[in-house]
């Protein structure tokens, strides 16, 4: 049943938006009586809590996925581009889990760490790459941080329809090759 209740919020919040998620019209999407809901999540902010967390995991098993690319950095910019595709395949859920999609919405400290661990997978990237000198080794987090600032800046611009290039695509790909250069070290 909590599957089939996050199911049918996570389509609600995709399909219809925020404002269309209630219990009641989350347990109706769900073909399961209103109690439910308050049995699998304690209400609506569980489940909202609860779709914020399976967004950060699907970006956190992203990331980590990087890992089964050889090349350090190109790993680096194969990220850049399945962040993007996730929030692309995903926009009402990235709105959730990064530009205030529910008003009101404060995730526990519990459901927060879901988003430090995606963070912590893009840390280990960068770290890999510093270690392949295949970017200039130094402040892996700091590194980290500018990575994930631009990549969200240009997906939130796409995400909002202010990207004014005939080309998304080469265009993210020449970004995430400029801000990856920009990086990189000599003595590769």
């Amino acid at each position: 049943m909590r599957s089939a209740l996050l199911g049918a919020a996570a389509n609600i919040l995709e399909t219809e938006g925020a404002d269309a998620l209630s219990v009641r019209r989350i347990a109706t999407e769900a073909g399961v009586a209103p109690m439910g809901v308050y049995n699998h999540f304690d209400g609506k902010h569980g489940i909202i809590e609860a779709l914020w967390i399976e967004g950060f995991d699907r970006l956190r098993t992203t990331l980590e996925a990087l890992r089964s690319i050889d090349d350090a950095g190109q790993a680096l910019v194969a990220g850049i581009d399945r962040y993007r595709r996730l929030a692309l395949d995903h926009p009402t859920s990235y709105r959730l889990m990064f530009l205030g999609a529910i008003p009101g919405f404060e995730p526990s400290a519990d459901a927060a760490w879901s988003a430090a661990l995606s963070f912590e997978a893009l840390v280990a990237n960068v770290r890999r790459a510093m270690d392949a000198r295949a970017i200039t080794p130094g402040d892996s987090v700091q590194t980290a941080q500018i990575i994930w600032a631009a990549v969200h800046g240009w997906v939130s611009l796409e995400l909002d329809g202010m990207i004014f290039l005939a080309d998304a695509d080469a265009g993210v790909r020449a970004m995430a090759r400029s801000l990856i250069d920009g990086f990189r070290t000599s003595e590769r």
